[in-house]
Parts: structure tokens; sequence; C-alpha cells
């Protein structure tokens, strides 16, 4: 009985102390704790209310680029596989570097944010709090609103508590989706 109630003890599941599996659903499972986990809908919830922003102000919608995205994702997951919080690396890369030499020398932009604790199966909660951060931070609002940005990529990881967003803006000359702003 000791044995299973140490067992319900080690894999009980709190907020506060929670090791996410990157499952969504009202199951909990204890995920290793080496192991970087992708939001997927998170991702997809920043990318949507970004958006939201960018009509309510009058611009063109972004389209999701994967280039980016990976771009994101890859940098969100290098920030918890290293321990660091810099839109460069330990090496000194920066988003011109991590991005094809095709697409580099284009205009670019990065948000970055950073945070610990959240349920990943709050989805739309998770994801105005990454939001809510960049839209207070006057650097992170202007990529957002920056009206030359035609595409962007979101990558959202966790490992452990710790969770790490990134927004990856580029600039793709005739791309974007004019949205008609009054009545027709």
């Amino acid at each position: 009985m000791a044995a299973i109630m140490l067992l319900a003890a080690l894999f009980s599941w709190t907020p506060a102390a929670a090791q996410w599996s990157g499952h969504t659903s009202d199951q909990r499972y204890p995920a290793p704790r080496s192991i970087v986990v992708n939001f997927f809908a998170v991702e997809e919830a920043v990318f949507a209310m970004t958006n939201d922003i960018r009509r309510q102000n009058g611009l063109a919608v972004f389209l999701k680029d994967e280039i980016c995205r990976n771009a994101a994702r890859g940098h969100s997951a290098d920030m918890l596989n290293r321990n660091y919080f810099s839109h460069t690396d330990p090496e000194g890369r920066t988003l011109k570097e991590r991005l094809p030499a095709n697409l580099a020398t284009r205009q670019w932009g990065e948000n970055i944010w950073t945070g610990r604790g959240y349920d990943p199966r709050q989805v739309r909660y998770l994801a105005q709090k990454i939001m809510d951060g960049w839209m207070n931070s006057p650097g992170h609002r202007k990529n957002i609103l920056d009206p030359g940005y035609t595409h962007l990529g979101v990558g959202v990881m966790a490992k452990n508590q710790e969770v790490k967003a990134t927004q990856v803006f580029i600039e793709m000359a005739g791309a974007g989706v004019p949205q008609r702003m009054g009545k027709p």
C-alpha cells in the first residue's frame, strides 16, 4: 500500500509541479525531464491571435511559412536544451545565420518569450499570455505590426515546466493578404 501511495505522489499532477508530456487530454502523463515537447495548438492560437491584431490595425494578415516555423521551433528548443534566453545563441548566431541564405538577405524579425508553470491544456490562456507579453513590449509589438513583414512562423516548446515561444517574421515582396476594412 505504501508503494502505491508513493507512486501516486510521484506521478500526481499539480500546476506548480507538472511535467508535461505533450498530451492535451484530461489524462495526465508524467514526461521524462529531458524531453522538449512541442505545443502545436498553442502555436496555432498565437498565429491566429497575431493575425487578429493585424486585422484590428488595418494590416494584411501573415501567411504561414514552414521555413519560419521551423526556425522558430528550432530556436525555442535550442533555448530550452541549452538553458539560455536570447535572440543570439551561445555561439553568437542570430536569426540571420539560422535562416537559409536566400532568406537571410530579406527583412526579418524575431520575437521570443519565456514562462514557467503553464498548463498546456489551457491553450488560449497560454497563447494570450505570450501575446500580452509581446504586445506590451514596444520592440515586439513593432515586429507584429510591421507592414513590411508578410510571412510568420511560430514555435512554442516546453521542457519540464519551462515554456519558450518564438515568432519569426520575414518579408517576401508581393505576398500577404490585404484585408478590406469597413463596408464594401
